[in-house]
């Protein structure tokens, strides 16, 4: 659907379809005129557009919103790249390229740089497409809408369960086993020792979880499709909102550190972690919420300033928890520490969500076709960005370089190649618009 530069434009265009009311146009210039059989008629003709003009007027009404938050996914799918790109060369662990050695420079400054990103881009992601849930399942209704859903989020995770992910494990760790033994004990489900797992989709399947669970919840309370413009929450919500994410998560971290990934039923691959589930889910919340009060563009320039200087804050705030908790803010357990980086992480992430959310409105609240066109990749650029990364990575062992210099290398590199592959192979293959978007 066709987005407008004003809601006036829009109206513009259903002028268009139903032509100009002369009794229109004479109200127009104060003069009151009786209805004619043709204004009868025209107004008949509007009655039966119904949900359609709602639409179009919706669509031009919420062009604002749109736009910025647009431009906020292409800097969250480079984020996502950027934090893989550091894995080998920073505080990382458990990536498919074995780590450089890293002076204390690297570990300082990119785990402040992956630590700070960490906190809310995931978060974030969540919360946009929380967003535009409501629209869409109240358009299409839950059967057509969870359809598309099993479409865009089912079919990725199983090219990567059964497809990407074992041919990047053979590459890498199996090259020279014969294929068809190494793929067999691969995708065997019921072996606590296989290695079929979501990789990186694992948002997909969390993103499809918190799905099912708001599509169950419309069924039985049928919220109402309207939406009520109510006002930003105030400093003292938000900062409830931020402390009962921090308690919330530090209870889950007691039993579930970082990095701990908890089987969904009895088959192994069906994972997921504990660890950063409370943000996701309150923040999915959140988005629905922002859709509802209709606040996610109404964040007041004093609340943004306030959070904005929290979001600074809590940067070298970081160093100061991980040298007082020797490191272990994110280990878990019930201990300070845990507490701590509970803390840290629920304040920097929020406050930074509010801070991008202000920015990218006030800032880049247009779109060009350059833009354009890089926010219709950012779904395909998640997902293609692993192998690309690793790929670079790959290219780079053994190479005499810095550890800062080649995070600079593949994340350059991984950023361009990455949407370009996106745009010029991936989205032009048989049927990839229908699933990615």
């Amino acid at each position: 659907m066709t987005l407008y530069n004003r809601p006036s434009e829009g109206l513009l265009n259903l002028q268009t379809v139903i032509g100009p009311s002369p009794a229109w146009n004479e109200t127009l210039r104060g003069k009151r005129a009786s209805p004619s059989q043709t204004d009868l008629s025209r107004e008949v003709n509007v009655n039966k557009l119904g949900a359609e003009v709602k639409a179009v007027y919706d669509t031009a009404r919420t062009y604002n919103r749109i736009y910025f938050l647009d431009n906020i996914k292409i800097l969250l799918a480079v984020f996502v790249l950027l934090d893989h790109a550091a894995q080998p060369y920073g505080p990382g662990g458990g990536w498919w390229i074995a780590p450089d050695p890293q002076s204390p420079l690297d570990f300082i400054v990119l785990g402040l740089f992956m630590g700070v990103i960490v906190s809310f881009f995931m978060g974030l992601f969540f919360m946009i497409s929380a967003y535009f849930m409501p629209a869409s399942l109240e358009r299409k209704g839950a059967a057509k809408f969870m359809k598309d859903r099993l479409v865009k989020l089912g079919v990725p995770i199983l090219i990567f369960m059964f497809g990407v992910l074992p041919t990047m494990s053979y590459l890498l760790d199996h090259y020279g086993q014969p294929v068809i033994n190494f793929y067999v004990n691969y995708i065997n489900i019921f072996s606590p020792k296989g290695d079929l797992n979501y990789g990186i989709t694992w948002f997909l399947e969390v993103l499809l979880i918190f799905s099912v669970i708001y599509v169950a919840y419309w069924l039985v309370k049928k919220p109402s499709s309207k939406t009520t413009k109510k006002a930003f929450p105030g400093n003292a919500a938000i900062l409830a909102f931020i402390v009962t994410m921090a308690l919330m998560s530090f209870i889950v971290r007691i039993w579930a550190p970082e990095n701990y990934w908890i089987p969904l039923g009895l088959f192994q691959p069906f994972q997921f972690e504990p660890f950063h589930i409370v943000s996701y889910g309150m923040l999915f919340a959140a988005g629905i919420v922002a859709y509802r009060e209709g606040w996610i563009d109404a964040i007041p320039k004093a609340t943004a300033k306030l959070w904005s200087g929290v979001a600074i804050l809590m940067v070298p705030m970081l160093a100061v928890v991980a040298l007082a908790t020797n490191n272990h803010q994110f280990a878990g357990g019930l201990t300070v520490a845990s507490l701590l980086g509970s803390f840290w992480e629920a304040f920097m992430g929020v406050s930074e969500i509010i801070a991008l959310l202000a920015f990218f409105r006030d800032r880049f609240n247009t779109q060009s076709p350059f833009s354009k066109a890089l926010a219709e990749n950012t779904f395909t650029v998640y997902l293609l960005q692993l192998p690309v990364v690793v790929f670079l990575q790959y290219l780079l062992v053994g190479v005499h370089v810095e550890p800062l210099i080649k995070f600079a290398i593949v994340g350059t590199l991984g950023v361009l190649l990455s949407f370009a592959i996106s745009h010029y192979v991936i989205r032009r293959l048989p049927y990839a618009k229908s699933i990615l978007g």
